[in-house]
């Protein structure tokens, strides 16, 4: 179900209200409203980026990679936010179908696609493994 844009945005100025701009307390309240609703909000360009990685993932990125992830909006997560980059290979942000996502990638090929808790420690881990 699409909600409109007005009715989306109103929710997130309440929920924006609510938070007072604490990432822990936003993700509290987006878990309580109704799923729907909050992928759309977590896929629109309502939030940021930062505030969707911290939702799904619980963790501060680090201070170059939230720079990035606060300039962009939610809706790029379906595409990739770059997070970090070693060596070759770049720490891309992502939200696809089957959810958020740590993809590794040199920017033509993907090597590894890590999920869950731990998501970007274990892709860091695969990048020092491969440059090792």
């Amino acid at each position: 179900m699409m909600t409109d844009y007005e009715q989306l945005a109103a929710v997130a100025d309440q929920i924006f209200d609510e938070a007072e701009e604490d990432d822990a307390r936003l993700a509290g309240i987006l878990d309580g409203i109704a799923d729907d609703i909050r992928r759309e909000l977590l896929t629109s360009d309502l939030l940021n980026a930062l505030q969707v990685y911290y939702y799904y993932f619980r963790e501060y990125p680090g201070d170059l990679p939230a720079e990035r992830l606060v300039l962009a909006p939610a809706s790029e997560t379906l595409r990739g936010v770059l997070l970090d980059e070693v060596d070759i290979f770049e720490l891309v942000f992502e939200v696809d179908a089957s959810g958020p996502a740590i993809v590794v990638t040199d920017g033509e090929t993907e090597y590894g696609r890590f999920r869950g808790e731990g998501a970007r420690k274990k892709a860091e881990d695969f990048v020092l493994d491969e440059l090792a």
